[in-house]
């Protein structure tokens, strides 16, 4: 959310030899990192003070200089001053993913064409990608309408596990988040919702394995 000049100087007061705006701006970088498990970008910290990502640059670099931050090389590379507050804070900590597209959770659905962004998480993260959950299908395994999964790249999974898989090939490949249930015959991809069927498909029709779901992110609206 946005916030005018006016409200910052009734809610937030200098600190030490900081201005309001730079007092902001640090209170500004402390929320976020708490509320996200990630330091901001020029862009997301720009957002939030109303203010264009290079005012926002300005205003870093301000702070840095009166030594309450720290800036690296990285887009998320802000590191405050003070212990414990730099639990999340470190570049290292993190590390960015792609946002592929979507994926269904009912029927398959084109994806992996597009990448729409990226995703920090941290170092100890197996997920190598993300995409946009598109259906109802995988309900009860936890996995929403408009949650994105966290994609660890494999070319095995145990039966059972929820993956990724590309059914068909070529321009008329598709793709869909399902349990892989694999035998000597064919392979199954079963939904967790009862009110959608299984796919099946015969040994020797194509499919691929794209990946193993190890995470979910919610956005609660």
């Amino acid at each position: 959310m946005a916030i005018s000049d006016a409200t910052v100087e009734s809610k937030v007061r200098p600190q030490g030899n900081l201005t309001s705006r730079q007092s902001e701006t640090l209170a500004a970088i402390r929320s976020f990192s708490t509320e996200e498990g990630f330091p901001p970008t020029r862009a997301d910290l720009g957002k939030r003070l109303g203010v264009s990502p290079q005012t926002a640059d300005f205003h870093l670099r301000a702070l840095e200089r009166k030594g309450k931050v720290r800036l690296g090389r990285g887009a998320r590379s802000i590191l405050l001053e003070g212990g414990a507050e730099n639990l999340f804070t470190e570049e290292k900590s993190i590390r960015m993913i792609p946002l592929l597209g979507k994926v269904a959770a009912g029927v398959p659905l084109m994806a992996l064409e597009n990448r729409d962004g990226d995703i920090a998480l941290p170092q100890s993260s197996a997920a190598n990608f993300a995409l946009r959950v598109q259906g109802d299908s995988m309900i009860e395994a936890g996995i929403f309408d408009k949650d994105t999964v966290l994609v660890e790249g494999v070319k095995e999974a145990s039966s059972g596990d929820v993956v990724v898989a590309m059914v068909g090939e070529g321009e008329t490949a598709e793709v869909t988040v399902k349990r892989w249930f694999p035998d000597e015959r064919q392979i199954i991809l079963r939904p967790a919702n009862a009110s959608h069927a299984d796919i099946v498909v015969p040994k020797g029709s194509p499919i691929a394995l794209v990946g193993r779901v190890v995470g979910v992110l919610r956005m609660w609206s």
